[in-house]
Parts: structure tokens; C-alpha cells; sequence
């Protein structure tokens, strides 16, 4: 859109999947769209809800956020953080309180962790940095010390709550270390910013948002090239020609928008297997449970921090996605896994066990019956830094900047969609 802009510019998308949206376009699973994963237009500035509004022709509804967490055996509603004041031993959340305390004396603001696992004890000390190690370790599949302390901003262990919400109000308040690294609910807590939160209200979830995005492109000009792969890019002193794997296309610049480096890497020549092998993908199995719409729990997602459970991450798709066939809608859980497991291997037989998780986490009624089931292994969903990580993708970035003039990156790749569409903003300005 930015791009489009520019006087005189002609604007071509490529993109390999054959659809238009990548990971935000839905699967369709027994009769319902299935979104891969929670892929809600959360706390986006107005500006762009405005733009999902006009796509939408107006069919988006507004989300009020009924999260819920998990931790011990105990879920706490109004709240998406693992709540440690669960924990049976009062003499650990006392220990947890005394570390914190200390380390508010001298707070740690220039400390530089080599890892997670550093940030972890920096921020919460080394009590709750070995629990939250644990947390990590079971959502990730990957130990806290092997990557880099930035992995932080993809997890929901930004911050700490492990006493009742007055005290930690209490705590927080105390200091401001405490205050930068402590959470605690609010119940009423009004407008705090100008962000909204939307979804499409058209029933096909956000297939139907990807659907009518590519129209509403192509209506302005853009051309949009599905089911192609890059193969080579080659500069020259009048622009660049891209070839896919269907045609030959010259243009001005290329701006490279995904993170898949390998790629951009074969297709330049620059030798990129060092950056890849730094990365973690995280490898999920993903249910679809169908059940009468009455038996679902009223609620968006609930976040399930327990280490020993199958399941992390379950929400009411079906319902906020307004999809309700004949009484039955669907609820989706993301289980973590490592490949190759027995888990991996039989993904379907773990359907009963999942099943019967989410019915004592209150997600469905206790008596309600599955009336249809599906799940899919991804071998890769959330990417993670391993240690080594920002070397190897700077010492790529440079390579790329030294051979290629006519080839951008951008600086950075934001993980939340609001940040991905702040970040956007600024294309215009990479190519003028």
C-alpha cells in the first residue's frame, strides 16, 4: 500500500504459497475455517483497523479479550501470564520476593545476559528464573540457555506475577526495577492507548480476510504473482531481474519481506546454511476439536504454562471467528512437541488425552462430546534465535549490502502485527 504511493510505481508481490496470506490464511477443516494458530488483528492502531474495515466492507467485530492462564493445576482467569502464586510452597514465593527485593537495591539495568536463561535470572532472580526455564523449555522444546536473550519478545514471560494482585500492585510500586518486571491484574483498567483489537465477522475467519485483501490489492494496481518461487536475482546497472520458477521479472528494487533467508540467500549466491542453522522453528501439533457451540467456554485463549501438560495454547476460534454450524463450532489447541517423538510419530491417538485436558481447564463443560477431531504436526512454527544468531544474520545483511544495492532488507523482522504494519510504514522511504 505504501508503495503504491510513489508516483509512477509499479508494485509486484511474489509469493511461493499459492494462496494469498501465508500463515494468516486459514485451513479448512470439517466444514469450518481454521485459522493456523491465533491470528487476531489484536491491539492494532486505529489507522490500520480502519484499512481491515474497508477491505472487510465494514464485516469485522471488536474483541474483548477473555484470556485465561494456567500454572499448577490452577487457571487464572483475566490474565495470559503464568501466575506463580499458584505454587504449593509459600517458602518459595518468599525466597522469589527476597531476590527481587535485593535486586531492587542495585537494579541490573546495563547487565548484558549472554542467554534466556541470564535474562530470566536478571529480571525475576534465580528462583523464578529456574520455573520460568521449565515454562520455556515446555512450549519451545528448546532449553532457555541455548538462545539468545531477545526470545523473550516472542513468549508471554515478559513479566512476573507470583503473589495475590494486591500485593504485587504493592510490590511493583515499591520500585521502579520492580515495576518494569512485575505484573499483576487489573480488573477495570478503562482505555489505556489508541489500539484496537478486531476480527473478521464474515465467518471464514481470516481466509476470508486474506480473500478480499488480494482483491482490494490488484483493485490498486498490484500485481500478485502466488505460487511462484524465487530462483535467482540478478542485479544490474538499470535494475534488477528476478526469475521464478514461472517467469522472468525486471524491476527497480527488490525489497525481501519474509524471514526465510535460506531462501534469499540460494537465490543471490550467498551462502546463508550458518544463518538458518541458528534459528529454532519450534515444532507443534495442532487440534481441531468440533463440539456444540453451548458446551465451549466463553472466552478468547487461555495460555497453559504447566510443564508436564500436552497442551499450551487453546482458543475459542469458533466462536470469535462467528462460525456455528447446525450447534457446533470448535475450539483449537497448539501442543508442543519434539520431532520425531512418539507424540510426533501419533498425533492423532493424542486426541482423547487433549481432549480430556481441556475439559479439566473448564475450555469445554465436563460432559461434552467431540463431535469431530483433526491434527496436524508443524515441524515449524515460532522461530527462535539460538545463541550465535545475531552474528550470523548481520554478517548475511552485510554480504547482501556489500554485493546487491538494488536489494532490501529491512532492519528488522517484528513479530507482533501491529509492529509488522508500523515497520511497513517505512518501505516508502527504503526505496526513495
Amino acid at each position: 500500500m505504501e508503495l503504491c504511493k510513489i508516483p509512477g510505481a509499479e508494485v509486484t508481490i511474489v509469493e511461493p504459497a499459492p494462496f494469498f496470506g501465508g500463515l494468516m490464511h486459514s485451513l479448512e477443516i470439517g466444514g469450518f475455517f481454521v485459522d493456523k494458530g491465533v491470528h487476531v488483528f489484536d491491539s492494532i492502531p486505529k489507522d490500520l483497523a480502519d484499512i481491515v474495515n474497508e477491505i472487510m466492507d465494514g464485516q469485522t467485530h471488536k474483541i474483548e479479550f477473555v484470556s485465561a492462564s494456567a500454572f499448577n493445576g490452577k487457571v487464572t482467569d483475566v490474565y495470559s501470564l503464568p501466575d506463580l502464586s499458584s505454587l504449593d510452597d509459600e517458602s518459595v514465593k518468599q525466597l522469589i520476593k527476597v531476590e527481587l527485593l535485593q535486586m531492587a537495591e542495585q537494579p541490573p539495568w546495563d547487565a548484558s545476559p549472554k542467554n534466556l536463561h541470564e535474562l530470566f535470572q536478571i529480571r525475576y532472580g534465580k528462583t523464578a528464573a529456574k520455573i520460568y526455564s521449565a515454562i520455556f523449555k515446555k512450549v519451545y522444546d528448546i532449553e532457555s540457555f541455548e538462545v539468545e536473550p531477545n526470545a523473550i519478545a516472542q513468549t508471554s514471560l515478559g513479566r512476573m506475577k507470583f503473589l495475590d494482585d494486591e500485593q504485587m500492585l504493592e510490590l511493583k510500586q515499591s520500585s521502579e526495577w520492580l515495576e518494569s518486571v512485575l505484573a499483576a491484574r487489573r480488573m477495570a483498567v478503562g482505555k489505556v492507548d489508541d489500539f484496537v483489537s478486531i476480527y473478521p465477522s464474515d465467518g471464514h475467519a481470516m481466509k476470508g480476510w486474506c480473500e478480499r485483501a488480494l482483491k482490494w490489492l490488484e483493485a490498486r494496481g498490484v500485481r500478485i504473482c502466488l505460487g511462484e518461487k524465487i530462483e535467482s536475482i540478478e542485479e544490474h546497472a538499470d535494475g534488477v531481474t528476478m526469475t521464478t520458477s514461472k517467469q522472468k521479472i525486471d524491476a527497480d528494487h527488490v525489497i525481501w519481506a519474509n524471514d526465510n533467508v535460506e531462501a534469499l540467500g540460494t537465490a543471490l549466491g550467498i551462502d546463508a546454511t550458518q544463518v538458518n542453522e541458528h534459528q529454532y522453528g519450534t515444532p507443534m501439533l495442532f487440534m481441531t476439536m468440533m463440539t456444540r457451540t453451548d458446551e465451549i467456554k466463553d472466552f478468547t485463549y487461555l495460555q497453559n504454562f504447566e510443564p508436564e501438560a500436552l497442551t499450551y495454547r487453546t482458543a475459542a476460534a469458533g466462536i470469535y471467528s462467528h462460525q456455528n454450524k447446525n450447534g457446533v463450532s470448535f475450539v483449537t489447541s497448539e501442543c508442543p512437541v519434539t520431532l520425531g517423538s512418539e507424540r510426533w510419530n501419533n498425533a492423532d491417538d493424542l486426541i482423547p488425552e487433549v481432549w480430556q485436558e481441556i475439559k479439566n481447564l473448564g475450555i469445554v463443560s465436563e460432559d461434552a462430546e467431540l463431535v469431530d477431531s483433526n491434527a496436524l504436526r508443524i515441524p515449524s512454527t515460532f522461530k527462535l534465535a539460538k545463541l550465535g544468531y545475531s552474528e550470523q544474520i548481520a554478517g548475511f545483511n552485510e554480504a547482501v549490502a556489500n554485493q546487491y544495492h538494488r536489494v532490501l532488507l529491512r532492519n528488522v523482522v517484528p513479530f507482533f502485527r501491529r509492529d509488522i504494519y508500523l515497520d511497513s510504514l517505512k518501505l516508502r522511504n527504503l526505496v526513495e
